[in-house]
């Protein structure tokens, strides 16, 4: 089994089409189905179906997919580390970030990595917690920014900092002028929340149930963005946001909930047991430090 053959199967399960990779990938059609066929005959499988013009990946070809993903980064950590005895020089570094992290934790580290190291490219996907969990498993990333603790066992979560989750409200809203609320001051108000696809939400929802509370969600969003948007037009409204996020709209009243437990912890994420490149090694180093600093 050769690394071209692996390319040329992972690009054509992306395009599910041979001219597309084969333009993709700078060979000939007919280089690109006999790599193709040398690898079916090899694994004794067939791993495309083949529909009309196109390709279909087979269930065996599914199957395969994950761990010719993984087999590739290995490699591709393992040139890193190689290449990084001299230093920082080359190589792709590739992220997975809970969307409210995207704009308040990762963008000044990313400009100070690319500022020391500006061969290195840098791809930050913004993802769920439980997506970014999935595709470090896959060996699709190579850090993940989310949660501590992990979802899954076969992670390795490394708390970042606390942050607290505030209400938020209109600036005519009628409790705007208590900077704490007692969580009972939220019991029966109209909130708008993040759906329950979100770590978020699942925490907001299990501290009511732990205070004996149900919220009254009248508003279900997929961003943090959105919610304060929706508040920021609404005087009945409130929401609970992590505290980055509510410090960023001076023109609302953010209020600390007067109850225990409101805090999630944001956590640097690695599958157990896999490579670390030295460029995500030394990302994670810069985000410590911007943490212990209280930056982030």
């Amino acid at each position: 089994m050769e690394i071209r053959q692996l390319r040329y199967f992972l690009d054509i399960a992306d395009t599910e089409h041979l001219t597309q990779s084969a333009q993709n990938l700078y060979v000939t059609q007919s280089t690109l189905s006999h790599g193709l066929r040398q690898l079916e005959q090899e694994l004794g499988v067939v791993l495309f179906d083949r529909l009309g013009r196109g390709l279909k990946l087979s269930p065996a070809g599914q199957e395969f997919r994950a761990y010719a993903l993984r087999a590739l980064k290995e490699l591709e950590a393992g040139r890193m580390a190689l290449s990084d005895l001299s230093g920082l020089q080359t190589g792709r570094l590739t992220l997975g970030v809970f969307p409210t992290f995207l704009h308040t934790v990762v963008p000044a580290t990313v400009a100070a990595f690319h500022r020391d190291y500006p061969k290195v490219s840098v791809a930050v996907r913004a993802l769920r917690a439980g997506p970014i969990e999935e595709q470090l498993l896959r060996g699709e990333l190579d850090l993940g920014i989310a949660f501590h603790p992990a979802l899954h066992e076969d992670m390795e979560a490394e708390p970042l900092f606390d942050e607290r989750l505030l209400v938020v409200v209109h600036a005519g809203h009628p409790l705007v002028s208590a900077p704490q609320w007692p969580l009972d001051a939220l019991d029966g108000m109209p909130l708008a929340l993040l759906t329950r696809n979100f770590a978020t939400r699942r925490q907001i929802d299990e501290q009511f149930r732990q205070a004996g509370l149900a919220p009254d969600v009248r508003v279900e969003m997929e961003s943090v963005e959105a919610l304060l948007g929706v508040c920021r037009h609404s005087v009945a409204l409130a929401t609970i946001v992590p505290e980055r996020a509510a410090r960023q709209c001076p023109d609302l009243h953010a209020a600390v909930i007067d109850a225990p437990g409101w805090v999630r912890t944001a956590g640097l994420l690695w599958r157990r047991g896999a490579s670390r490149s030295a460029a995500a090694l030394e990302f994670a180093r810069r985000l410590r430090e911007s943490a212990g600093a209280g930056t982030c």
